[in-house]
């Protein structure tokens, strides 16, 4: 890259908007540009480089804490693999409760598929079960279950 890039030509070449590189810039995750003397910020080959990999982390899950993090690792010249391999193995558990919650979202969904199909096969089109069990209140017990 041998042109300098101002916020909106940064955010282009990386897909997210402007604001975002911004924000990446309060949260201390981009050094701070230059700025032109029109006061635009200057973006260089780095600045680029940063956001790319953000997006990148982002895109695996990580928060942006977390990403910080890795920053600071592969910027620094060192990559503790043992590190990166423990926040990766932090980040598959945390997957693999999201896809335990989801499996059991989806029992539920399916548990009231079928008692909606119960009730059209007995032809009555007068009441939902599924309706009429969401207009209850939600008891504390079954708060407390959820």
């Amino acid at each position: 890259m041998n042109k300098v890039l101002r916020t909106i030509d940064l955010a282009q070449r990386i897909g997210v908007q402007p604001e975002a590189i911004r924000y990446y810039e309060r949260r201390g995750l981009l050094p701070s540009p230059k700025r032109a003397a029109s006061g635009y910020r200057i973006y260089t080959a780095e600045h680029l480089e940063r956001v790319d990999f953000i997006k990148q982390c982002q895109a695996l899950g990580f928060s942006l804490d977390e990403i910080r993090e890795l920053m600071d690792l592969k910027f620094r010249g060192t990559a503790p693999c043992q590190h990166v391999r423990d926040l990766l193995l932090d980040k598959i558990k945390q997957v693999e409760t999201q896809i335990a919650g989801l499996q059991t979202f989806r029992k539920e969904l399916l548990a009231n598929v079928q008692e909606c199909e119960k009730t059209m096969k007995r032809h009555r089109d007068d009441c939902c079960p599924v309706l009429e069990r969401l207009e209850k209140p939600i008891t504390q017990e079954q708060r407390e279950t959820s």
